[in-house]
């Protein structure tokens, strides 16, 4: 098992986790997490469907709220995965901006 896979199963483990625990600073740990896989896990011909992906999970983590007992904790581990991604998508667009900047 490489890094960056270890660092995505270390940010759902997170991001569930998260969800059910107050943790210290969760929210600076799913940033680093999701820089990481930002910039050493997304390959250049995949980035538009990350960033495709952060974009839509953003739009719909708020949806299973409604869903009785359980609702409120998968929406909780969906922002927290939300977060990462997003995290994963600014890297993703720096990374895009340096590659047209050495051109």
């Amino acid at each position: 098992m490489n890094a960056i896979k270890i660092i995505r199963l270390l940010g759902l483990v997170v991001a569930i986790v998260a969800a059910f625990v107050a943790i210290p600073y969760v929210t600076l740990v799913m940033i680093v997490l999701g820089l990481a896989v930002g910039f050493m896990g997304v390959a250049e011909e995949r980035r538009l469907m990350f960033l495709v992906t952060a974009a839509t999970l953003t739009i719909v983590a708020d949806s299973l709220g409604p869903i009785p007992v359980v609702g409120d904790y998968l929406t909780a581990i969906l922002n927290n995965i939300s977060t990462i991604l997003n995290a994963g998508a600014v890297a993703v667009i720096l990374m895009s901006i340096k590659d047209r900047v050495t051109e």
